[in-house]
């Protein structure tokens, strides 16, 4: 690999790029991109970008990833970065009927004081050699967000929690887990997007605090993990936070979202506090950034701001998106050479990243690898973590024993399928109906709720956003329908039967709920699918806890609406 001072100006700014490959049109239609395609992969040769961002779409199987991975490398070179989004819980893109799925930030720092911190490392270390087993080099992991909007639709669950202190702990932890199983880890939303009510996907959200208290809540997790497990990564969030950097775009009124920042990333995070990682932009195709500027604009800009990796600066989906492409690479290298970029900071931000690539740059042998994936280890780890996070908000329990009759309400047919073949696992002689809220029918949900003794509602808040499915170019196939209203009433016609809510992802609602059931529990993971087809982990912890086997020992990690 040639250093820096060898590299063109255009092949300084390529390495500078993380392409997605989610889809792409060889023109018999768009499809998935689970191999390269011959014009993908001609049009990947001659560009050489940095790195790829892989997707749900993208996974198969672990043979086909890694078959996938496989041929990235031969175009890209052995050093290339390849990069997921696996955060477990809400967000995860490997095939959790494959691979080890965990339950996510939250139901981590809900676990026991005196061992989450091992918990959270052991996880790290098992995410990764997972990821590299697959050929995957990046996590966009751990979320270090302190999630202090109880309304916030897009962080929520996927923080640890709303206290800066217990964040930076467990977020060094997965730092830690993961590179030391040799893939770099990629900590967000710098300087922190837990206090937003909007969606960067779908909005520019705005923060409100004083500069002290961003430095006490939100950025403080930052620089505790910078200081103390230096992550291989920081990504930006597309927020604005005028308390941090008030200045406007050019001919516009609007702030600087931090992502187009040099106050926040050169001066603050690259400056004052030292770090020497590689600077990576959250997606440049979500609507904060791509409905202000062009593709082309957001680029020259995050450049300027001093982020190294552009993320996704536009959607590769066709010949005529990698001429796009160049033609990006080709008005970049025209503002280096007007002086309108600085050179000699492109060519170290390109070292920064060729130092990230030869770092975590994985062995071309994979013997024993492989048998990480899903291991005997790493799935008792998974049942660990969601065992000991399921968390009594409210009431006492109920025992599901002997021949209960139960009937259950939950969000979708997968959930309820799951949770039953959870619960008959555990209890083979339970009478269990249920229905999903995905096709409701009132007058079938008024027969089981009477034929039962114990009525059982799941509880799925927030509404899933663009970040569950894969990114910005979801947002269309969304469902903004909200079901609470209609669990609420049901909850109270069914008066006078034992009643259990489950808040299986935001335990925020809690509050809600507390004079609808007798008991309000909570799994911090809605995820029903777990390996090998089996019910999700949270689900099989649950029906643990429903029918005596387990108690729940969970720790709230947030405080809730009513102040608890």
């Amino acid at each position: 690999m040639a250093d820096k001072d060898e590299m063109t100006l255009e092949q300084c700014i390529a390495r500078k790029l993380m392409l997605d490959i989610r889809f792409f049109d060889d023109g018999a239609g768009s499809a998935p991109v689970t191999r390269l395609p011959a014009a993908l992969e001609q049009g990947l040769a001659a560009l050489a970008p940095g790195g790829v961002i892989l997707f749900r779409e993208n996974i198969d199987s672990v043979a086909q990833c890694r078959a996938l991975t496989d041929q990235v490398r031969r175009v890209l070179g052995a050093e290339v970065l390849i990069a997921v989004d696996q955060e477990g819980g809400r967000v995860t893109r490997l095939p959790r009927d494959q691979v080890t799925s965990f339950s996510g930030n939250m139901a981590l720092a809900a676990c026991a004081a005196q061992a989450r911190e091992e918990l959270a490392r052991a996880m790290g270390r098992a995410q990764g050699e997972e990821l590299a087993a697959l050929g995957i080099n990046v996590n966009f992991a751990p979320t270090l967000d302190v999630n202090s909007n109880p309304a916030n639709p897009v962080i929520n669950v996927r923080a640890f929690a709303d206290e800066p202190t217990l964040v930076a702990t467990l977020g060094a932890a997965v730092v830690r887990g993961l590179q030391e199983a040799g893939v770099a880890a990629a900590v967000k939303h710098f300087p922190g997007h837990g206090d937003t009510s909007l969606d960067s996907h779908t909005d520019l959200p705005c923060v409100a605090r004083d500069a002290q208290a961003a430095r006490e809540i939100d950025l403080a997790p930052f620089a505790a993990v910078i200081r103390s497990a230096p992550p291989a990564m920081v990504m930006t969030a597309h927020i604005q936070y005028p308390a941090l950097d008030a200045s406007t775009l050019p001919g516009t009124g609007v702030v600087r979202p931090a992502t187009l920042s040099r106050a926040l990333l050169t001066d603050l995070l690259r400056n004052d506090w030292g770090y020497g990682g590689v600077v990576i932009s959250d997606a440049l195709d979500m609507a904060a950034i791509s409905e202000l500027m062009s593709p082309v604009d957001a680029v020259l800009a995050c450049f300027r701001a001093g982020v190294d990796i552009a993320l996704m600066p536009l959607r590769v989906r066709s010949a005529q998106s990698l001429v796009q492409l160049e033609e990006l690479v080709a008005a970049v290298a025209g503002a280096v050479r007007s002086g309108d970029l600085d050179e000699s900071e492109i060519r170290e931000s390109a070292s920064r990243v060729q130092a990230a690539q030869q770092r975590y740059c994985l062995p071309a042998s994979t013997t024993g690898a492989a048998e990480r994936i899903a291991c005997a280890e790493h799935l008792a780890l998974e049942r660990r973590i969601a065992g000991h996070s399921v968390t009594l908000l409210h009431g006492s329990l109920v025992s599901l024993a002997g021949n209960s009759r139960v009937h259950l309400l939950m969000p979708t047919a997968a959930s309820a399928r799951a949770l039953v073949a959870a619960l008959e696992r555990c209890e083979p002689g339970l009478r269990i109906s249920w229905q999903a809220l995905e096709q409701f029918d009132a007058q079938a949900e008024s027969a089981g709720v009477a034929a039962a003794d114990i009525y059982v509602v799941g509880v799925s808040e927030p509404a899933p956003g663009a970040v569950d499915i894969g990114g910005a170019e979801d947002l269309a196939s969304l469902d903004d329908r909200s079901p609470a209203s209609v669990q609420k009433q049901l909850l109270r016609l069914a008066e006078g039967r034992e009643r259990v809510v489950i808040l299986l992802q935001s335990p925020y609602p809690a509050a809600e709920y507390a004079d609808l059931a007798d008991t309000v529990l909570a799994t911090y993971d809605a995820a029903p699918l777990g390996f090998g087809g089996a019910p999700g982990p949270a689900y099989c912890a649950l029906a643990d806890v429903l029918t005596g086997a387990r108690t729940p020992d969970g720790q709230l990690p947030v405080r809730l609406q009513n102040g608890s």
